[in-house]
């Protein structure tokens, strides 16, 4: 085996990883975006919908969870 072979190897390993991080990545902004918009399409008021962003942008993880799963079922339908 000679050390072309070798580092060939590893750059396909190393390039096979970014591109999954770099799509895991990409699928969570779109999340985070798609949480946003939907959040101020819910016609909230203004303090409800600062809350919303703040805890979204302070705390993605939880506050999309949180969104996606209590607040915008909680919304009374116009």
């Amino acid at each position: 085996m000679t050390f072309h072979s070798i580092a060939a190897a590893d750059l396909g390993t190393t390039l096979g990883g970014i591109a999954f991080w770099t799509v895991l990545l990409a699928g969570w902004v779109a999340l985070f975006v798609a949480t946003i918009v939907s959040i101020i399409r819910a016609g909230l008021s203004r303090r409800s919908l600062t809350r919303w962003i703040l805890l979204v942008s302070l705390a993605p993880g939880l506050g999309i969870l949180l969104w996606f799963t209590t607040g915008r079922f909680r919304l009374s339908p116009s």
